[in-house]
C-alpha cells in the first residue's frame, strides 16, 4: 500500500452541525498530494453514522466514551500513515490548498507548522466574541514567524516530534500548548505560516459561550499549574491577582486587532462582550488554583 504525503487527524466530539463543511473542505482540496483523512469520533448525536455515510472515503475510529482532543489525536497519530500529521477541529474549514501548502512547508526542517484561523461566524456578534477569545493570536494578516504555540484547529507536526517528546496529555483542555511547551523546552518552535489557513466555526450561543470560557481556563489553568510545576504559594499569589488576567487578555487581544486590522469593525462591535467573556475565563482559573488537581486524580 502507498503512503500518503499527509495524515489529518479531525477529533470529534458531538461535532454533527459543522463536520460536514469539515470534511467537505477536505474533499474539495485542489492538490496532487496523497492523503489521507483520519476522524475519531466520541459522539453520541450520530456523527459517526453521519460520516460512514456520507465521507465513505474517511478513516473513522469510533468510541462510546468521550475522548478528550489531545486523547482523540493520540488514537489518530497511532493510527496514521503518512510522516507528516496535521490537526484541524471538526468545527474548522480547511482552504482549498490547505493540504498542499502544508506538504510544500515540512520541506523546511521545523518539527511544526502551523497557519492562521480565521472567522466562519461572520454575522454573528457572540460568534465573534467567541473567536477573539480562543483565536486572536492566530488571526490572518500577521506576517510569517516564528511562535512558541499553536492551536490544534490549524497544526501539523513531522511524525518524529511524538517518536522524540511521547504523545499528547489526556483527559483535559490545553493538551497542545503543553506538547508545544514540552518542544519549545528544547528549542522547537512552531513555524507559523498565514497562508496555510482554515476558518472556525465559532460558538454561537451565549450561554454554551460563557460556561465554555469558564470550563476552558478552568482546564487550561489546571494542565499549565501540573506542567510548570506550580508551588502552593505561586498557585496562592496568582489567586489573589486573578482579576488583573481580564485586564491583561483584552489589553493583548486589543493590540493584536489594532495592529493587524483584518477584524478590527468586529473587534470594536464585541468589546463589551468579550470583556464578559474574559471573566468567565478568569473564573475558571481562580477555580484551579484553588483546586488544581481534577475530582477524578
Amino acid at each position: 500500500m502507498t503512503v500518503p504525503d499527509l495524515s489529518v487527524i479531525v477529533a470529534s466530539y458531538n461535532s454533527m452541525p459543522t463536520i460536514p463543511d469539515c470534511l467537505n473542505s477536505l474533499r474539495n482540496q485542489k492538490t496532487k498530494k496523497s492523503f489521507e483523512v483520519i476522524v475519531v469520533d466520541s459522539s453520541n448525536d450520530g456523527t459517526a453514522k453521519m460520516v460512514a455515510s456520507q465521507f465513505p472515503e474517511v478513516v473513522l475510529l469510533t468510541f462510546a466514551e468521550r475522548k478528550y482532543p489531545g486523547d482523540a489525536r493520540n488514537i489518530g497519530i497511532a493510527r496514521a500513515q503518512a510522516g507528516i500529521v496535521a490537526s484541524m477541529d471538526a468545527d474548522c474549514i480547511a482552504g482549498e490548498t490547505w493540504v498542499e501548502e502544508i506538504v510544500a512547508a515540512h520541506r523546511n526542517a521545523a518539527l511544526v507548522i502551523g497557519g492562521s484561523i480565521g472567522n466562519a461566524m461572520s454575522a454573528n456578534y457572540v460568534g465573534w466574541a467567541a473567536y477573539f477569545c480562543e483565536f486572536s493570536e492566530w488571526m490572518p494578516g500577521a506576517p510569517r514567524s516564528w511562535r512558541t504555540n499553536m492551536a490544534t484547529a490549524n497544526i501539523s507536526y513531522k511524525k518524529s516530534a511524538f517518536e522524540m517528546y511521547g504523545r499528547f496529555i489526556e483527559g483535559t483542555y490545553g493538551s497542545d500548548t503543553d506538547f508545544n511547551w514540552r518542544l519549545g523546552r528544547d528549542g522547537h518552535r512552531v513555524l507559523w505560516i498565514p497562508s496555510i489557513s482554515v476558518h472556525h466555526q465559532s460558538i454561537n450561543n451565549l450561554g454554551r459561550f460563557l460556561n465554555h470560557e469558564y470550563h476552558h481556563g478552568r482546564d487550561c489553568c489546571r494542565m499549565r499549574i501540573e506542567s510548570q510545576k506550580f508551588s502552593a504559594s505561586r498557585r496562592w499569589l496568582y489567586a489573589a491577582c486573578v482579576a488583573l488576567i481580564p485586564v491583561k487578555l483584552f489589553a493583548v487581544i486589543s493590540f493584536r486587532n489594532l495592529r493587524y486590522r483584518n477584524y478590527l469593525r468586529h473587534f470594536l462591535k464585541t468589546v463589551p462582550l468579550l470583556i464578559i467573556a474574559l471573566y468567565f475565563w478568569a473564573f475558571g482559573e481562580l477555580d484551579a488554583f484553588v483546586r488544581p488537581r481534577r475530582p477524578d486524580k
